[in-house]
């Protein structure tokens, strides 16, 4: 069982497992009004050592930083999800 570290959530370290219950990291709100928000939030994000060169890399050859490309890559992402969303 996750060590609780306050709040009664897991430590952030502890891997989660399949079928485990996933707690939100903010606030539900409208996705339509969360577009407008032009709020920042730090997300930490741990990765391999080679994933993070390998990022890194890509970004540079895309002319790009590294949190650019990130943000790229999610936007893209959420972009995608929405338009299949949207035709079933």
């Amino acid at each position: 069982m996750a060590r609780d570290f306050g709040g009664g959530y897991p430590s952030p370290l502890t891997p989660s497992m399949a079928g485990d219950t996933v707690q939100p990291l903010f606030d539900t709100f409208s996705s339509d009004l969360g577009r407008l928000d032009q709020e920042v939030i730090e997300l930490p994000l741990l990765l391999p050592r080679w994933q993070a060169m390998e990022l890194e890399a890509a970004a540079s050859r895309q002319g790009m930083t590294t949190g650019q490309m990130i943000r790229r890559v999610i936007g893209q992402m959420l972009a995608a999800q929405t338009t299949s969303a949207a035709r079933s």
